[in-house]
């Protein structure tokens, strides 16, 4: 059977973060740059053999015209970025490049009247749900796995079911999307102590 993992990296990263946040081995969500996510995949099936794919952003330009801050947290980002990504190829982890990361502005504050900018990305989710469906229509897979908990994924779930495709919905204990898991065939749990341990594996 064709196997492959279709994860939404960013959403995957910061749910598993929250997790370690609430333990007490990380502080911040951008401390995790490497956690065995291979070992996590194959624990959940065992002895199949997967294609894990991991959707994330382009190449981050680093901002010099919009002030020190946000060329501060661009290169933290880029920097960040570039140690998931040498995780990921060090499991056999295809990074594949479909979104952008914007600047926006944020809310202005009440009390101050100041405001700053923030990083968010987009086009994940179009780019995930385009591997699907082109992975679908091609007959290229036979067993979808996806881990995101973006309800927009449902159009390319319901495509793939309706083209005689499985699709395993896997998510967070405690943090399952309900209509995700509602339209997939099948639902696995990723539990919190099996983080914990991806994490540990990659950081000793």
């Amino acid at each position: 059977m064709r196997n492959i993992v279709y994860i939404d990296g960013q959403n995957f990263l910061y749910k598993a973060a929250d997790i370690l946040i609430e333990r007490g081995i990380i502080k911040d969500k951008q401390e995790l740059t490497s956690i065995d996510i291979r070992s996590l995949f194959e624990g959940i099936f065992p002895g199949e053999d997967l294609q894990i794919r991991f959707y994330g952003v382009t190449k981050i330009k680093r901002r010099y015209d919009l002030g020190e801050e946000v060329l501060n947290k661009s290169i933290r980002f880029s920097d960040n970025l570039r140690r998931v990504r040498n995780s990921l190829s060090s499991q056999n982890i295809d990074y594949v490049e479909v979104g952008k990361l914007k600047i926006r502005d944020s809310d202005i504050c009440k009390n101050c009247g100041s405001k700053d900018y923030r990083f968010q990305e987009k086009g994940v989710d179009v780019g995930l749900a385009v591997g699907i469906v082109r992975d679908t229509l091609k007959d290229e897979v036979d067993r979808i796995i996806l881990a995101s908990s973006d309800t927009d994924l449902i159009p390319a779930i319901l495509l793939a079911k309706s083209e005689g495709k499985k699709v395993v919905y896997v998510g967070f204990d405690d943090r399952l999307t309900q209509a995700l898991s509602a339209k997939s065939t099948s639902t696995q749990v990723i539990r919190d102590t099996e983080v914990v341990d991806a994490y540990n594996r990659k950081n000793p």
